[in-house]
């Protein structure tokens, strides 16, 4: 990738017009075009503010050999802004998802503590699948529209910022598992308790509230920790990604169809 394809594409990714970072840098529209059509370089000083702004190195914006893919692969360049905001995303899904399977599972606290009052057991019921239903609609909803590309194309990064990365997903990965093993171990004794009682074993009683609201807290930390996680991998073992048979295939198709 060229030093003004990455311009054009870092631009684009910031919202920024050619008069706006022309503007930002104390440059004219015409030289900006110029750069992103490779017909000439900015000086140190420009260089400087553009790493700046773009959160990104001098050394990648002038360099190929920096970037986490080979120059002959096709990618997407991600900035730091850009992971940053995507991981954030990340997470703002896993916590809906995790309050709606939450929800769901707390809808078992009225079932057992008003055995002998239907209207509160069926209206605290209701309340709670409603809450879990919009919860996870929600969640289905707030992806933002610039992330998508991330699961659709290889992707590129500074290899500064990838190591960055890397390290802030290893401290990330060894706090989320040390948690996720607890939810895990609540969520299993939940399944169990209740599946036993269903068959019999045991008999309902107002002690299975907190069998429920441990499955919950459990189904919680689990769809949380695994939805931050993954978005993590997504981008540091994005090589592996981008390789597997199924994002081949999808991206076959999607290229044909951008043909047709």
């Amino acid at each position: 990738m060229t030093f003004g394809e990455k311009l054009f594409k870092l631009r684009k990714e910031k919202g920024l017009s050619q008069e706006a970072l022309a503007e930002q840098i104390g440059t004219t529209r015409q030289a900006i075009s110029k750069w992103e059509n490779n017909q000439g370089f900015p000086e140190t000083e420009k260089l400087l503010q553009l790493s700046n702004i773009f959160e990104t190195s001098i050394d990648f914006l002038l360099k190929n050999e920096k970037s986490s893919n080979t120059e002959s692969e096709r990618g997407y360049y991600v900035s730091k802004e850009m992971a940053t905001g995507f991981i954030a995303n990340q997470k703002k899904i896993g916590r809906y998802v995790g309050i709606g399977f939450m929800s769901w599972a707390l809808a078992g606290i009225p079932y057992v503590m008003f055995a002998s009052n239907l209207t509160w057991r069926f209206l605290g019921m209701a309340i709670l699948i409603i809450i879990g239903i919009s919860s996870l609609v929600l969640g289905s909803f707030s992806e933002q529209e610039q992330y998508k590309v991330l699961r659709e194309e290889p992707l590129i990064f500074d290899y500064a910022y990838l190591q960055e990365l890397s390290n802030a997903y290893q401290a990330k990965k060894r706090i989320y598992v040390a948690m996720s093993v607890p939810s895990i171990i609540l969520f299993i004794v939940g399944i169990l308790a209740v599946s036993l009682t269903m068959s019999g074993k045991f008999v309902w009683s107002e002690y299975h509230s907190f069998v429920f609201l441990g499955l919950a807290i459990g189904l919680f930390g689990f769809c949380y920790f695994i939805g931050v996680m993954g978005a993590y991998e997504l981008l540091i073992k994005n090589e592996q990604y981008s390789s597997c048979l199924s994002f081949k295939i999808k991206r076959k198709i999607k290229d044909k169809i951008k043909n047709l």
